[in-house]
């Protein structure tokens, strides 16, 4: 916990000097920082005079910045974003800007502040920045502090240089963007870099431009699967509420009420026309419906466990389908979600963007995700289940599953050189074992 207090009073600090001065001017700081502490005593060194001319440089461009502040142009700026951008991938979007001022606007700068999330201690402990080559960067852990900090804006947008405008005038705009990792990337606000005459301290002004969102799409990681089964099931209901959890609605006719009918299927607006009750009856239709699990117990944020699941999760939800089948995926948020895409539900890229932001959850959170898989295991045509560790509840879950007839795939994500329990081969041919290592070379080819 201290070194993360630690790490943000230097992560905020730096933030505040990059943004006042620019590269030349940090170095004249710097220089006059050495030369202060050197030149305390006068009588034997000239360094004071060093200070003195440095300080006197920062000060004068300080106010003439100050001074163009104060005239500074009138721009208003609205985002163009994409629907989503994809990790690992470039992306681009596009800003109109437009001069409503009375005067021409000079060449400036924009940029782009997104928010900042702040990583937990445990996520902290645990990661490792892949760049960080030297003991000393490894051992601090300064550098994945900062890694971390990237993935977690899920996005990094360098400055925009923007053309001489007149009055009025309009500029469209192309911006480069870097996805660092799969989430919501928050465009919080957008400010004018103003610069002093000398090149050494900058200020900044707020522009006007509404907040966005951008998802930012997690990585693909193909997967090996057997033949998938095809046949067609009874879905009571029909589809038209599939994603959520119980019988749908899709309206076929009206009939009287019989007793045991539920309160919900009473067609409220003909009884108060009719006076008698009438019940809604339903279609019942017969389909594929397939199933994803991912098992999102993991230990911290950003495990490589986790992320590798997710991935082959995304790579599953964006495989082609039948137009005459369903994908549900099961997984555990705030409570257990099971979302459904296919025949009028929306298609993989709204699974995408839920992907795009799951978050690990506490190991118990796994009992009710089983629970509520076997409470729906029987609508479904096929199931693949994405597990982090093969312990017990989990065995448990697939023997009964494989008691009621149900074959499902099983891929466990394991750390390299971390087997899981051993299940003396009593699931051969559904359990799949899939190496971090193997995962990040598939990626990479990929």
């Amino acid at each position: 916990m201290r070194k993360l207090t630690l790490f943000r009073f230097v992560y905020v600090s730096s933030r505040w000097l990059r943004e006042r001065l620019t590269p030349a001017g940090m170095v004249i700081v710097g220089l006059g920082g050495f030369a202060a502490a050197f030149g305390l005593d006068t009588q034997s060194n000239l360094a004071h005079i060093v200070f003195a001319l440095g300080l006197s440089l920062v000060m004068v461009d300080s106010l003439a910045a100050a001074l163009l502040r104060r005239r500074a142009p009138r721009l208003a700026v609205r985002r163009h974003l994409p629907e989503f951008v994809s990790c690992g991938q470039s992306a681009r979007y596009r800003i109109e800007v437009r001069n409503e001022g009375a005067t021409p606007a000079q060449a400036c700068d924009l940029v782009e502040r997104l928010r900042q999330p702040w990583p937990s201690p445990a996520s902290l402990q645990h990661h490792r920045d892949p760049v960080a080559t030297n003991r000393f960067d490894r051992r601090i852990g300064y550098p994945a502090f900062l890694d971390m900090l990237s993935r977690l804006r899920g996005l990094d947008v360098d400055r925009i240089v923007v053309p001489l405008l007149l009055p009025g005038q309009r500029a469209n705009i192309d911006v480069p963007a870097r996805p660092s990792a799969r989430g919501l990337a928050v465009f919080e606000s957008l400010w004018l870099v103003i610069t002093g005459p000398l090149g050494l301290v900058e200020t900044r002004v707020p522009v006007a431009a509404l907040p966005a969102t951008l998802p930012v799409l997690p990585i693909r990681l193909p997967v090996e699967l057997p033949p998938a089964s095809s046949h067609r099931l009874l879905q009571p209901g029909g589809i038209s509420l599939a994603q959520h959890v119980g019988d749908a609605e899709e309206f076929r006719s009206l009939r009287d009420y019989r007793p045991g009918d539920p309160m919900r299927a009473i067609h409220w607006r003909s009884f108060a026309r009719t006076g008698k009750p009438l019940v809604r009856e339903f279609q019942e239709e017969f389909f594929s419906r397939h199933a994803l699990v991912l098992d999102t117990a993991a230990p911290y944020p950003f495990a490589p466990t986790f992320e590798t699941a997710v991935s082959m999760a995304a790579w599953l939800v964006a495989r082609p389908r039948d137009a005459d089948s369903l994908l549900d995926l099961m997984f555990v948020g705030d409570r257990v979600h099971r979302l459904t895409a296919g025949r009028g539900l929306g298609g993989a890229d709204a699974l995408l963007r839920v992907l795009a932001t799951v978050a690990p959850t506490p190991p118990e959170s796994i009992e009710p995700l089983l629970a509520t898989l076997e409470r729906n295991a029987a609508q479904v045509s096929s199931l693949i289940a994405i597990f982090l560790v093969w312990d017990e509840p989990r065995q448990s879950a697939v023997r009964r599953l494989l008691a009621r007839g149900i074959r499902p795939t099983v891929l466990i994500v394991e750390q390299d050189g971390i087997p899981s329990v051993d299940d003396d081969g009593k699931f051969a041919g559904i359990l799949r074992r899939v190496e971090i290592s193997a995962a990040s070379a598939a990626m990479s080819a990929a």
